[in-house]
């Protein structure tokens, strides 16, 4: 195994890693695995990278086309995103046409909501049975203390299970500020239930108070899917806030590389992760919700569904401007940091002939100067 290339693999794979992590066991046999796993990621298209895109125009149509053009396997996308043109809001006529496009296009569609609520639930089964989606994310906004807030999320899954299984969906509960990764696990193992898994997302659980990758290795049973982004911590007295940042830029502090090298290698066989959803998030703030310490069972405060709030120092155009450039920025970094990962696993992997050593990806996709972005503190 050429050597250099497993140091500059674990090199790549350090960046923005807490001191104390230990870095993978690189052998051949996952150099080989890398390799199967990178030869075409699942990457999806999110509406969250169109927030304020899509409150001025931009529909779920104009969503697909975007995956279709930039060469995505699917969309990830919230049935309220759109405002008039939404999923949520669509006649049948229109959820009929849409679901046109997306099979003429190729692509696959993901549903999200921002409840556990049972009428949200049977709502977003009623969307994804009319367009033909099968995977759907969802998490809790409860308060209250923590132990009563797991049994309300307990009981909100088991009627999502139920609808799962009654109309052959499958559900994914995302890490969303407030539960930590071992409390979501347990809920998870308590349902027992293959319809329901767990989301990853890659920086909400600093909110929690727990480091993403921390958070990521105690969910690694569960994930199925997960949102891509960058972010920084934000310290609060005893707690972690997150700010949304381009991910990979200079501001971005998260071990995106290692991330999601461990996302790409979960499952034996095949992989685990079925969709890595490009979810960039700049401007994005959310407080802490919980602290280091406090009591056995803290309260957890109500929170309204995510939004970022507008940069008054730009223009309306700029800003959705700035947004469009953002995710085209975001599928470049995540295409390069692929296309970095198989040219060093292709020297890697054992008993292939110097030719494929030698063998590079086809071009990478050019990448834009960043678009200026001014709230990071």
């Amino acid at each position: 195994m050429d050597r250099d290339a497993e140091a500059g693999l674990k090199t790549m794979l350090s960046h923005n890693v807490a001191p104390g992590v230990s870095p993978p066991r690189i052998t051949a046999a996952a150099a080989e695995r890398l390799l199967e796993r990178t030869a075409n990621p699942p990457f999806f298209a999110h509406s969250y990278s169109f927030y304020h895109n899509m409150m001025h125009g931009f529909s779920p149509q104009d969503l697909a086309r975007f995956a279709y053009e930039h060469d995505l396997q699917g969309v990830c996308l919230h049935i309220s995103d759109g405002e008039a043109s939404s999923v949520r809001r669509m006649t049948p006529v229109q959820r009929a046409g849409f679901r046109a496009l997306l099979e003429e296009l190729g692509l696959r569609l993901h549903l999200e909501i921002s409840s556990t609520d049972r009428k949200e639930i049977d709502t977003v089964v009623e969307c994804a049975r009319s367009l033909g989606a099968k995977n759907l994310r969802l998490y809790a906004r409860h308060e209250g203390p923590l132990s009563a807030v797991i049994e309300k999320v307990y009981r909100d899954l088991a009627y999502a299970c139920e609808c799962a299984n009654r109309y052959d969906l499958q559900f994914d509960y995302e890490q969303h500020e407030d539960l930590r990764a071992g409390e979501i696990a347990a809920i998870l193992a308590r349902l027992g239930d293959p319809r329901m898994k767990a989301l990853f997302d890659y920086s909400n659980s600093l909110n929690a108070y727990e480091e993403p990758l921390e958070a990521l290795h105690i969910l690694a049973p569960h994930i199925r899917q997960a949102h891509v982004k960058g972010a920084r911590k934000i310290v609060e007295g005893d707690g972690w806030g997150q700010l949304g940042v381009p991910q990979g830029s200079a501001d971005d502090e998260l071990p995106g590389a290692r991330m999601l090298y461990d996302l790409l290698m979960l499952g034996e066989r095949e992989p685990q992760v079925i969709c890595f959803a490009l979810e960039q998030e700049v401007d994005y703030y959310a407080p802490a919700f919980r602290k280091a310490g406090g009591p056995a069972d803290p309260v957890i405060q109500y929170r309204e569904p995510s939004e970022t709030p507008v940069d008054r120092n730009k223009s309306r155009d700029r800003l959705l401007s700035d947004e469009r450039r953002w995710a085209v920025q975001q599928i470049a970094w995540n295409r390069s940091l692929v296309a970095s990962f198989r040219a060093l696993a292709r020297r890697m992997a054992p008993e292939r002939s110097e030719t494929e050593r030698s063998e590079t990806d086809w071009p990478r996709v050019a990448s834009l100067p960043q678009a200026a972005y001014g709230r990071v503190v």
